[in-house]
This record gives structure tokens, C-alpha cells and sequence, in this order.
């Protein structure tokens, strides 16, 4: 088993994580998460000055490595997005494109649930015109005349809903998650 620590975005990226762990996903991947998830608060807290503090909180449960779970956002690319967490010789970065909620559009089972049946696929959940959230917000409220609640009610549902991480991301334009995987797998083979 492979010791991790997870440092995340925000609320939504933190229960995703958890979610993960409580389902013993991650066991069955060769890691053993180690302490609770670091919930960072904020995008705008994952930035040089700041990551020397939670990276140093990470270490302090003697882990092989650190993954940290962020979305792009607004920033223009990826490669920007990671120059602004700075270096880390123990860690993993993933960013999820655009945002952590892409994630839930790919999965083609919980949509096509939450949307009671109306939406059976979302052709390009990484790229949306507006935010995810808000465009799955959209879906619920013209499917189902409902909306999702606030992020952290709406992520949980998703995952009440049966989210799988996999099945998102064999969506063909859901690359982000299918890169969260492959990470996961290749440090749990370290």
C-alpha cells in the first residue's frame, strides 16, 4: 500500500475524496489514505505563498505522496494552474478541467437519473459555456422544474445518486477524470 494524503480545493473536491475513501475505492487502487482530507477553502488558497503550509500539515503523516485535487477554472491551461500551486517533490497534481463538477456531467447513469430520464449523455462536460454546477443546475431545473441546492447538497446527492469515478471517465471528452485514475493507479503501483 501506497501512503497518501490529499489535499484538496474546497468542499465539493473534499467529499469526492471521502466519498472515495468511505467506498474503499481507494484500497481496492493500493492506497492508504492517510489523515483527514486538507480542505484548502478556496482555489485562490492553493498558490505559492500558501502551499509550503499545507504541504508541511500533509507531511506530517509521513506520507509516500501528496495528491492535490484542484479545477481550472479561469485560468488559461493547465501548465499555468500548476505553476501557481508551485513545486512539491512528493506531489501528485490533478486539475480537473474546468471544474470538479464536469465530472459529475460525465457520468451518463446519474444524469440520466437525476434528470429523470429526460438527459442520457452530456456531449462535452469538460468545455460547457457556463461553469459545470451551473449548467447542471440548468438541466434539473428545465428536466424536473427543481434545482440542485447549494454545491456542497448537490455533490452529495451525486454521490447518493451512485457516481462512479470510472464511468465518468470513459466519457470520451471527460479526459480530466480519466487523468485523476491513471494517477491514482500509477502511484498506488509505485
Amino acid at each position: 500500500m501506497v501512503n497518501v494524503v490529499f489535499i484538496v480545493e474546497g468542499k465539493v473536491e473534499k467529499i469526492f475524496i471521502d466519498f472515495l475513501h468511505k467506498s474503499q475505492w481507494f484500497v481496492n487502487k493500493n492506497i492508504n489514505k492517510l489523515g483527514p482530507t486538507i480542505d484548502v477553502k478556496g482555489g485562490g488558497n492553493l498558490c505559492p505563498k500558501n502551499m509550503q503550509t499545507f504541504v508541511e500539515q500533509a507531511l506530517t503523516y509521513n506520507p509516500d505522496r501528496i495528491f492535490i485535487l484542484t479545477d481550472l477554472e479561469c485560468d488559461p491551461c493547465i501548465e499555468k494552474t500548476k505553476e501557481r500551486l508551485g513545486v512539491c517533490d512528493l506531489c501528485t497534481t490533478v486539475i480537473a478541467r474546468k471544474a470538479i463538477e464536469a465530472w459529475f456531467l460525465a457520468d451518463n447513469n446519474v444524469l440520466a437519473t437525476l434528470t429523470n430520464g429526460h438527459v442520457q449523455s452530456f456531449e462535452a462536460p469538460e468545455t460547457t459555456e457556463q461553469m459545470p454546477y451551473e449548467t447542471y443546475k440548468s438541466l434539473l431545473v428545465e428536466h424536473t422544474g427543481r434545482g440542485t441546492g447549494s454545491k456542497v447538497t448537490f455533490a452529495r446527492k451525486i454521490f447518493k445518486s451512485g457516481f462512479d469515478i470510472e464511468r465518468a471517465a470513459t466519457h470520451e471528452n471527460c479526459k480530466s477524470a480519466k487523468y485523476f485514475i491513471d494517477k491514482i493507479i500509477a502511484t498506488g503501483a509505485q
